[in-house]
């Protein structure tokens, strides 16, 4: 099938020839080429990262070409992989209310925004708070 193979048959399959409809066909195309593009995790557009966690931080840099995260593993003395779970900042504020003492190897992470101190970084949180330093796998 090619491109005005496919143009034909979304008309007949609409039943209409109306000229704004068939001017948006490329449109309709190009969305959902897009959406496919974005729900398919296609193993090319896949990037591991490391990044480093230091005692008493609970948040985590995103790398500046970030799109979307797989997995996040945070990897111990032992080169033993914890693989943390996506939850939202408000369970993990809930869950570790004092950042000081709620400390250990984190187990949930969440999409955090951006940081006081520098509002275009985005950043992940992490909960617990890592109780010492760890290598993250991102």
């Amino acid at each position: 099938m090619n491109y005005a193979t496919l143009v034909t048959l979304i008309q007949q399959y609409c039943e209409s020839t109306e000229s704004s409809f068939v001017a948006n066909i490329p449109t309709f195309v190009q969305l959902t080429e897009e959406r496919i593009y974005n729900s398919v995790q296609l193993p090319a557009i896949r990037k591991n990262v490391l990044g480093y966690l230091s005692t008493g931080n609970k948040y985590l840099a995103m790398p500046t070409d970030w799109l979307a995260t797989f997995s996040m593993a945070v990897i111990n003395s032992d080169n033993e992989f914890t693989y943390l779970l996506n939850k939202d900042v408000n369970f993990i504020r809930q869950s570790y209310p004092n950042p000081t003492s709620d400390v250990g190897i984190p187990k949930y992470y969440a999409l955090f925004g951006s940081q006081f101190t520098d509002l275009n970084e985005l950043s992940f949180i992490l909960g617990p708070t890592p109780d010492q330093s760890y290598t993250v796998e991102l």
